[in-house]
């Protein structure tokens, strides 16, 4: 279960300066090699691929100290400025270090550093006032928290079952969109002909899995598919060998044919490649994921022969999937297999995913 805390940054000088320094302006890995021992920078290296990233600390102290020790990868840090949640985002990795700490933030007044620091993955710029937020964890909208806090856990926890995922929420809440509650899901099985030969099933998760590596995002696909290769490219040497669930990350998501992710639990997209007679069995999927993650941002596609096209695009303006608890016909996007070639084979560098935000095809 992960656990979620909220760290004050503004209020004082100092605060409002590492706010700039650090989280505004993010840091990169040469900064800190020389801070680090060698088996700490790789594993930074190994997390952000190469990416620049955000970095906070705390001073050590009887409240602090303990609660950073409790910190661990995964769970969710938000920041607070100005009475508002202004950034989001998961810890990726905690050390302690007085000398990166006085680098990067020098000293207070006392000579004490903010050496308790924590990395941040998949941030995201929300803007929120914690008043909005305080009523889904049973606190009172006057409630503002001080310096570095935990959520209660139990609060945490019955949040996570009825909401899912911390991060959609606060996006709903800064759109003033509703707050869809997670509902039950019964999983529909259907038995379907497969027209497509398997090969070109494996060669989209294949391009997909390459587009993801160029994108420096983490890959998931189906234990089942781990085993398979195309054209000499074995999957399981480019993908994750387990995938990390908690509350607010729904089973469904390991049924799905490719998933990028970056951090021990962010979703950064979610891909099904349709390849049956009937183009239902991706949508079910999707279908159920979005049921158990109502209010999740992460896009969602639909991979299916360019001939299939219409079939999908009407199959998700079917009321039972366009309704207001899962607006698929809203968050899914179409994408040929002819889209995933042209883009893959014009990527060879690096890969941008909001190009499939522009190239992909609502109903």
């Amino acid at each position: 279960m992960r656990k979620i805390f909220i760290v004050v940054a503004g209020g004082n000088a100092d605060a409002q300066r590492h706010f700039e320094d650090t989280i505004q302006r993010k840091r990169n890995i040469a900064e800190v090699k020389q801070f680090l021992p060698p088996e700490q920078v790789n594993n930074l290296e190994n997390i952000y691929h190469g990416s620049d990233f955000i970095v906070w600390g705390s001073v050590p102290g009887t409240m602090n100290e303990p609660r950073w020790e409790k910190m661990d990868p995964g769970d969710v840090v938000l920041i607070y400025n100005g009475g508002r949640i202004q950034f989001a985002g998961e810890v990726a990795a905690k050390v302690r270090s007085k000398d990166l700490a006085r680098y990067f933030w020098r000293e207070t007044e006392d000579r004490e550093t903010w050496e308790l620091m924590y990395f941040i993955v998949n941030e995201e710029r929300v803007d929120v006032p914690l008043a909005k937020l305080n009523p889904f964890f049973g606190y009172s909208e006057i409630y503002a928290p001080r310096g570095f806090t935990q959520i209660d856990q139990e609060k945490v926890k019955t949040f996570a079952a009825n909401y899912g995922d911390i991060l959609g929420v606060l996006k709903s809440l800064e759109k003033n969109e509703e707050i869809i509650p997670v509902a039950p899901v019964k999983t529909q099985v259907f038995e379907e002909e497969i027209e497509r030969a398997t090969t070109e099933h494996d060669e989209m998760q294949w391009r997909l899995i390459r587009l993801g590596e160029l994108a420096k995002l983490d890959i998931w696909v189906p234990a089942n598919d781990q085993g398979k290769q195309f054209e000499g490219n074995k999957f399981r040497e480019h993908v994750l060998p387990e995938f990390q669930q908690g509350i607010d990350v729904p089973p469904t998501i390991k049924n799905i044919d490719v998933v990028w992710k970056f951090g021990p639990y962010s979703i950064k997209s979610a891909f099904e490649i349709e390849h049956s007679t009937s183009v239902y069995s991706g949508i079910l999927r999707l279908s159920d994921l979005r049921t158990e993650t109502p209010n999740s941002t992460f896009p969602l596609f639909i991979v299916a022969d360019q001939g299939r096209k219409r079939k999908v695009l009407n199959e998700l303006l079917r009321p039972t999937f366009s309704s207001p608890a899962l607006r698929l016909n809203e968050v899914v996007k179409y994408l040929s297999y002819d889209n995933i070639r042209e883009i893959d084979g014009s990527a060879k560098s690096g890969f941008n995913p909001e190009v499939f935000q522009t190239v992909g095809v609502s109903p």
